[in-house]
This record gives C-alpha cells, structure tokens and sequence, in this order.
C-alpha cells in the first residue's frame, strides 16, 4: 500500500477519513480507526469556522476535540477573512493537532455566499492572501482540498494548485466534481496527471472512492492517496477492505459500538440523528433499518438493536 509524507507527517497507509460536515466527529473518526486498524493513514474533523473559533464558540472548540488514537489529524478550517483565517489557523495549531487544512471545496450556499469554500477558487487574490497569511501564521504543516472548478466553463484547479504551492501549502485534495455538480454525477479523475506533472507537492484525490475495486482504479491516476468519505459512511470496514485486512462485523453491532462512542461526547438527544445517519447508509437491506430510523429515542434504538426485534419486518 502506497504512503507519502506531508513534510514529516507520514500519512501510512495513504487512505484518508475525508472531512464531513455532521459526520465526522471525533466519535466516527474513533469508530473507523478502530474497525480498520492500522488502515487509515490521517483523519480530519469536520468543517469549522474561523469565525467560530476566533469568537471562542464553546461548541466550535468541542467540535475540534481529538484523542491520541486520532493520530495522525488535522482540522479543517473555512471562512474568507485572511486575518481570521490566520488567527484560527494559529489557535488550531495551540490544540496540538498535527495539520491545518482550508477548504476550498465546500458547495454548500451558506458557505459560498459568504466567501468560503469553493468561492474562494474564484478569488486567487483573495485565496492567496488567506494561504500566505495561514502559512506565516503557523509551523505545522498546511494542505488544502478543492474541487475541479466553479462548473464546467470555469475550471481552474490547475491554476490554483500552482497558487497553493507557490504559497507555501505543502499538500493538495482534488474532489473530481465542479461546485455545480455537487455530489451529482461521476467525479472525473482524468485530469490527475496534469496537476502531478506540473506541482512537486502530494496530490491526493476525492470522489466515488466505494470499494476496494474503485480504490486500485483511483490509485492508478498516480494520485499521492485517497481521501474516503461517503465511502465510509455506506461501509465503515472500507479502508481495511482496500488493504485486504477486513474484519466485518453486523451492522448492529457497529451501530452499538457507534452509540457508545456518542455518548462520551454527547447527550443523548444529539446523538440520535447520528445514529440514523450512519444506519440509513451503512444498514440497508436489513430488516429492521425502517425501525430504527422512526424511533425518537436513542435507548429504544439500543434496545431494537440489541434484541431479536430487529429482524422483523414492518
């Protein structure tokens, strides 16, 4: 299995638990390391915002909250005030995380309509104010993930990785989609050996990495790694799959496994939706999925879970 480094930081094996909004908490980022272990080479958190963390935004800091058996991990950041940028950068940095990422990538309307995530691509002189402020700003290492473009007439992911390179940005994530394409379609790969051949930095790729088959294809572009996100959501036991070191386990037994991590950060109202999230992808063709995803009450969803009633029908 390929690795690479990101100056020192050894990202081994070069498998990545891409940042999702909501999803990747430090209770998924633990579930999935321990349910594939020594097979996921970084994890990151979830979006957060320079606002949030410069204002001192008590859930924002609990949003950031890590544990040793993360390692390798980064936080990654959004906004669009380069000053900001560099103040959250440098208080990331004070929590003792190992990378800062600044996502470029983000097509969510209320991030763009601010400036943030995939807007910034269509600023250069803004993206390289907010890359050069960060980099001063901080000594640990600094990536950045975007998409291919704004759409399809304005694809500039060339041009932009050039930008975050000549910056002092020491990797990249490519997500093969435009911001217009959202999550919709085939994410494009193709274009992976013209950013390689022209930034001397890793380059990783994101997109439709499914399966351990998708993997290897992915790999052949000659991308540094992949970065696996939904991938993970639909099945928890993907990074170890693509090592071939699976160790598969009932999705109710994971979703317990799931509960319980929850609910050392979590009170139980807000663990529920959770819960159903990783239950309406990672359960589906089970018997009982229906039920747990109509439940209000997260004990009750234990309880199905842990009886007999989960395989009947509704």
């Amino acid at each position: 299995m390929k690795t690479f480094k990101i100056r020192e930081l050894e990202i081994n094996p070069a498998l990545v638990l891409s940042p999702m909004s909501g999803v990747t908490t430090s209770a998924f980022r633990r579930l999935i390391k321990r349910n594939n272990p020594g097979c996921v080479g970084l994890t990151v958190s979830e979006f957060v915002s320079v606002e949030a963390i410069t204002r001192g935004v008590k859930r924002t800091f609990e949003m950031m909250k890590f544990r040793s058996e993360e390692r390798p991990y980064g936080v990654q950041i959004f906004g669009a005030d380069p000053k900001r940028m560099a103040d959250a950068a440098q208080i990331v940095e004070e929590l003792g995380v190992d990378l800062v990422d600044i996502n470029c990538g983000c097509p969510a309307p209320k991030v763009v309509k601010k400036g943030g995530g995939c807007e910034l691509m269509r600023n250069p002189d803004l993206l390289k104010e907010i890359f050069t402020g960060v980099r001063n700003a901080i000594k640990i290492p600094l990536t950045m993930k975007m998409r291919t473009g704004w759409d399809e007439s304005s694809k500039n992911f060339l041009e932009v990785a050039k930008l975050a390179e000549d910056c002092g940005v020491e990797a990249i994530t490519i997500h093969g989609r435009t911001r217009a394409q959202s999550y919709r379609g085939e994410a494009d790969w193709s274009f992976f050996d013209k950013v390689l051949s022209s930034v001397s930095i890793p380059v990783c790729g994101s997109g439709d990495v499914v399966s351990k088959e998708s993997a290897i294809s992915k790999f052949n572009s000659g991308v540094s790694g992949l970065y696996i996100g939904r991938g993970a959501l639909s099945n928890p036991f993907i990074f170890s799959e693509i090592i071939g070191r699976s160790i598969r386990k009932a999705p109710e037994q994971l979703l317990l496994e799931y509960i319980a991590l929850l609910r050392e950060d979590f009170q139980d109202s807000a663990c529920i939706g959770k819960v159903k999230q990783l239950a309406s992808q990672f359960a589906k063709g089970t018997l009982w999925r229906k039920q747990v995803l109509l439940e209000m009450e997260l004990s009750r969803i234990e309880e199905l879970l842990q009886s007999k009633e989960v395989y009947v029908t509704y």
